[in-house]
């Protein structure tokens, strides 16, 4: 039963791990106006058994609004672009003429985006992050787009309008005066005091870098729209996700304070510092930055090729190439191999699967050449489709062996050991080499003598002890290798045991202080963009076809979590429940993937649909729904169904 309550009684925020409080129905702040719970926070500004929305969560129905008078939505005024919090407007826009309201930057993305899921640059070689892939499946025609500055006026309200860019570029926030009070609905700028509800979104490129190398890049947006923020006087806040709070002043000032203290660690450590030293010119001086690791040319027997790779030189002639991402590798061996300098190129192991490293992969065909990678790796480059990952290139390749962690053997004079390595993605492989008195360590793109390439959320580089960056320390602890080989760099390098340890403190410092600024339990649920995903991501079918799609969660808690999702099926598909699981309990601190070598896999639940046997042949996004223990978190991912 629906209930209202007073403002005293606003709601808590999302608790420790193992319970949450209830969350009523609806919250009152003053005369007319509600926030009703949900995915998101949805306001209801009521007059005359009339209402106008801020934003409309998919759980907002017209039963709810009953509860409170309302018989007609006249109006939703839109926060931001993603589905959650605008899955609901469409039955208000459709089936009761509710006028739309949305920035005038997010306009396209709720009218043209048929234009956004057509166009090839949203799939593949993703190197941009913004507008993220939660963008509607479907239309919703605007009736008006809104700039910093406007007012609102709606039976008697005045709403006035706040550019707020942080979580999304076209974000705003609606200030509404109300019994005295300024009430800001502020969408998901803060979660809380000191708080936002994830930090992936804020990937983004600031300065000299693109959005693929800007993780924080909305730090500095951000911070400009809570000093915009505070400046209004607005009080209590209402966010999209979490409960309204009062002191807004203090609330912002604590998460500026927060982000920059992240901010100066992230940067102490950064390959981007070796890559762009103008990027953080503020902190070039600052103490906590590492001094560089020695710079060494590399021994004789490792021969830079051609852009992201080297070659293994065997006394015999014969090479083992480490990656093939661009057509001047297959030059420059080409040249070695009619000049006598190359007798054949044995094998190829792929470090990664970004498309600057596999990019020309298809070419070593006419070499006889195989392909060796860590199996995290294979499946990536054999099944591009199933994926949706920064930098992914779409052919694929066949992979000749794939390796397990720690698995060592020969090859002519060498001994070869593979690393799962997940240093600047969770796909990723390092392979140590030693021959002729030194040991050598390809490292992909996981490091650099200023630190880690850990700059892009997408990667799904994790925090903790035995995972992501901190696990490459411990092979490099355990390896002790005398040149550490990045794809992109000339030279080798070498760190000490001092700068391992460095590293290893500032990413325990990292681990704790985002722990501080998120309500999740974990870290990397704020970091990790793909904890939930789709699976396969996309797929073909035929009008008639069954399709299964399944989502693997990967649980970063330390205790078991509930799960369970919900597909929004396009018009006359149908879900067949006997042959779907859309419910299961996951364990603890899972891998992160499902498959070889996952002594924790993720959990997998499997939704199975009909394609109608008059379904309209092009691209079909099905969004899905995804409830974690007790939390609604809505729309947030999505499979794509190419109808043949």
């Amino acid at each position: 039963m629906s209930s209202v309550v007073c403002a005293a009684v606003i709601y808590a925020a999302l608790p420790a791990v193992n319970e949450r409080p209830a969350v009523p129905d609806a919250v009152m702040l003053g005369p007319g106006l509600y926030v009703l719970g949900g995915a998101v926070n949805t306001g209801v500004l009521v007059s005359d058994g009339k209402a106008l929305l801020i934003d409309c969560c998919e759980t907002v129905t017209r039963e709810r609004l009953r509860a409170i008078g309302v018989e007609q939505v006249e109006m939703i005024c839109m926060t931001q672009h993603r589905r959650p919090n605008a899955m609901g407007a469409y039955r208000f826009v459709e089936e009761q003429g509710a006028r739309l309201l949305v920035s005038e930057k997010d306009r396209p993305l709720f009218e043209d985006v048929d234009a956004y899921w057509g166009d090839g640059r949203n799939r593949w070689h993703l190197y941009h992050m913004q507008p993220g892939p939660q963008v509607l499946d479907r239309p919703l025609p605007v009736a008006r787009t809104v700039k910093d500055g406007d007012t609102i006026e709606w039976r008697g309200f005045t709403l006035r309008v706040l550019e707020t860019p942080g979580a999304t570029e076209g974000a705003i926030s609606y200030c509404v005066e109300t019994d005295g009070k300024h009430i800001a609905f502020i969408g998901d700028l803060l979660y809380g005091p000191g708080q936002v509800w994830d930090l992936y979104s804020l990937q983004k490129g600031f300065r000299v870098v693109g959005d693929y190398h800007g993780f924080l890049g909305m730090r500095e947006p951000l911070i400009e729209s809570l000093h915009r923020l505070k400046a209004t006087g607005a009080t209590p806040a209402v966010p999209s996700h979490g409960a309204p709070f009062d002191n807004v002043a203090d609330a912002a000032a604590l998460m500026e304070d927060r982000l920059n203290r992240l901010f100066r660690n992230y940067v102490s450590i950064s390959a981007l510092n070796f890559y762009f030293p103008a990027q953080f010119e503020e902190l070039k001086d600052d103490a906590a930055r590492m001094s560089p690791a020695e710079r060494r040319s590399p021994p004789e027997w490792v021969r830079r090729v051609a852009a992201t790779s080297f070659a293994v030189m065997a006394d015999s002639g014969d090479a083992l190439l480490v990656d093939c991402g661009d057509e001047s590798v297959i030059a420059k061996l080409e040249e070695w191999r009619n000049n006598g300098t190359l007798k054949s190129v044995e094998a190829c192991w792929v470090t990664h699967y970004h498309d600057d490293h596999v990019d020309a992969l298809d070419r070593l065909a006419s070499w006889s050449c195989p392909i060796m990678t860590d199996a995290r790796v294979a499946e990536i480059l054999e099944y591009p489709q199933r994926y949706w990952l920064p930098c992914i290139a779409p052919t694929p390749v066949q992979v000749a062996r794939k390796t397990s962690d720690g698995e060592s053997w020969t090859w002519r004079e060498f001994t070869l050991t593979a690393f799962h390595f997940p240093g600047q993605t969770l796909y990723h492989g390092g392979l140590l080499v030693e021959g002729h008195g030194a040991k050598v360590f390809f490292a992909g793109d996981s490091g650099a003598p200023t630190g880690l390439d850990d700059y892009c959320a997408g990667n799904r580089t994790f925090l903790g002890e035995g995972r992501g960056s901190r696990r490459c320390l411990a092979i490099w602890r355990a390896t002790r290798p005398d040149y550490i080989f990045n794809q992109h760099q000339d030279k080798a390098f070498r760190f000490t045991e001092t700068q391992l340890d460095y590293m290893e403190r500032i990413l325990i410092e990292r681990e704790a202080l985002v722990k501080t600024m998120i309500p999740w339990d974990e870290a990397d649920f704020a970091i990790d963009e793909h904890w939930i995903r789709s699976y396969p991501y996309e797929q073909e079918a035929a009008p008639g076809d069954r399709v299964t799609i399944q989502i693997h969660v990967t649980n970063h808690s330390r205790v078991s979590a509930a799960i369970s999702v919900r597909p929004a099926l396009p018009m006359a598909w149908s879900l067949e429940p006997a042959v779907s699981t859309t419910r299961v309990e996951s364990p603890s601190r899972t891998d992160g993937w499902v498959g070889p070598g996952a002594s924790r896999p993720d959990a997998v639940l499997s939704v199975t649909v009909r394609v109608p046997p008059g379904a309209a042949p092009g691209l079909h996004v099905i969004p899905f729904s995804v409830d974690y223990r007790e939390w609604k978190l809505g729309a947030i991912r999505h499979a794509l169904v190419r109808v043949r």
